[in-house]
């Protein structure tokens, strides 16, 4: 079950991609491009989904907390900045509180404008304080897991020095 339900969200995801790519309109509205994290297709985003700001912000984060528990490590030297790309998102449901998938790259840009870019596109919700949270995987009784990650202002590797 947890084997099908992976290759349900990367076909997402893939779908996500190309939908997005194919139905770009050509000059997106100006009043709702940069707000909307739906970034290729602005017009088809429901109300309740984040924008491109809050999701980039919470990518920084949990990349850094990443980074900072050694689950990855950026091959840059001096690490000046994390940021995220834009993001291509979509919901996986129109109802508020439906999971929902964004796609982009991690970017780790060293004092030498060195880069080391991570490409990614996990599935995330809105938790009830209003966070958004990354689903991690399944426990050993099969629920899912979200976590939400800390704020990347408290990061040792990210953090303002």
């Amino acid at each position: 079950m947890l084997a099908f339900t992976r290759l349900q969200l990367a076909i997402a995801a893939s779908l996500l991609s190309l939908y997005t790519a194919i139905a770009a309109p050509s000059t997106p509205p100006a009043s709702t491009a940069p707000a909307s994290s739906c970034k290729g297709d602005a017009s088809g985003c429901p109300a309740w989904m984040p924008s491109q700001a809050q999701m980039r912000d919470t990518i920084a984060d949990y990349f850094c907390e990443l980074a900072d528990q050694g689950h990855i490590q950026p091959r840059v030297k001096q690490l000046v900045r994390a940021e995220s790309s834009p993001l291509n998102c979509g919901a996986l449901g129109e109802e508020p509180g439906s999971n929902f998938v964004c796609g982009g790259e991690m970017r780790f840009i060293g004092k030498g404008s060195e880069i080391d870019t991570i490409t990614f596109s996990p599935t995330l919700r809105y938790e009830e304080e209003g966070r958004i949270a990354f689903y991690v995987g399944d426990d050993e009784e099969g629920k899912q897991v979200w976590r939400v990650p800390a704020s990347r202002s408290n990061s040792a590797t990210c953090g303002v020095r």
